[in-house]
């Protein structure tokens, strides 16, 4: 049976680290380094749970994969079924809150004991505020990136998963054109600076370029964000995997890339995107703790 006077208190003590932001801006490579930290989750993949935006699905959903791969395995899943629905026939449906603190705490407990909470889903950055009500000693990572570069990552990946023959039910998020992708942009911004009032101190933005550009230094600096010690695994070539859920033994960590904008966007796409986005780019490129 569940005991959410001790789910809760577990969930006040963690420390996690959430990985928000913008799509194709570097939140795998940040979840890969971190996985590698003796202190967090080591996480075997690099899905995004959607837990805080869909918090009941991991109790409801009969497959719903990105759950039981970031519990490693389908037992544990099904373990967290059985707890959860034991208490919810005695007690009732467990609030949102509730599903999620279930949730983390039975991962930290029964899947990557005495480790904190590791996760990224860049969408999360629309709940911040559920975040800290749950996990008030989280810190944040938020992603961005050069405007340009993502709307190619985005194209990029699109053309990748047509040719891999995946239907439009699984390509749907990335098929997006620039006045979209620019709406998404400025959500971003404003989602970011909405939150940094009440919670700046406690968030980092974390820009690509100076990522790829400098992988021991800004991990490193994230690190002291975050109060924890830099270890050298966090930026090997190639980072500690899983085979688990059919996921690769190796996952890559930061990696140097070139931009190829200019060879997947029109200059004129380029140039609108670049109009429309330079007023945030200051604050975009700048890494550091936001308040």
């Amino acid at each position: 049976m569940l005991d959410f006077e001790i789910i809760r208190k577990w969930c006040e003590q963690s420390r996690p680290l959430f990985i928000v932001g913008l799509a194709r801006s570097g939140t795998s490579m940040l979840q890969v380094a971190f996985a590698q930290h003796p202190t967090m989750f080591d996480i075997a993949n690099c899905r995004e749970t959607f837990i805080f935006l869909r918090p009941r699905q991991p109790y409801v959903d009969p497959i719903h994969f990105p759950t039981r791969a970031y519990l490693k395995g389908r037992p544990n899943l099904v373990g967290l079924r059985e707890m959860v629905t034991a208490h919810e026939k005695e007690h009732g449906e467990l609030s949102e809150a509730d599903s999620i603190r279930a949730f983390f705490w039975y991962a930290g407990t029964h899947v990557y004991p005495g480790r904190h909470p590791l996760e990224k889903t860049p969408g999360h950055l629309r709940k911040l505020e559920l975040i800290f009500e749950i996990f008030p000693k989280t810190k944040i990572l938020v992603c961005s990136r050069d405007p340009a570069d993502v709307v190619a990552s985005y194209r990029k990946r699109l053309t990748k998963a047509k040719e891999e023959g995946l239907p439009p039910e699984k390509t749907g998020w990335l098929d997006k054109g620039v006045d979209e992708m620019i709406g998404v942009f400025d959500r971003f911004t404003k989602l970011v600076n909405e939150a940094v009032p009440a919670h700046g101190k406690d968030m980092f933005m974390a820009p690509y370029d100076w990522l790829i550009d400098s992988p021991e230094g800004s991990i490193r600096e994230i690190c002291k964000f975050a109060g924890m010690e830099f270890v050298p695994s966090m930026v090997a070539s190639e980072a500690k995997g899983s085979k688990e859920e059919g996921v690769s033994e190796k996952a890559h960590a930061i990696q140097k890339r070139a931009s190829d904008a200019h060879k997947v966007l029109s200059a004129e796409e380029i140039g609108k995107i670049q109009a429309a986005c330079g007023p945030w780019m200051d604050q975009w490129s700048r890494p550091g703790v936001l308040g």
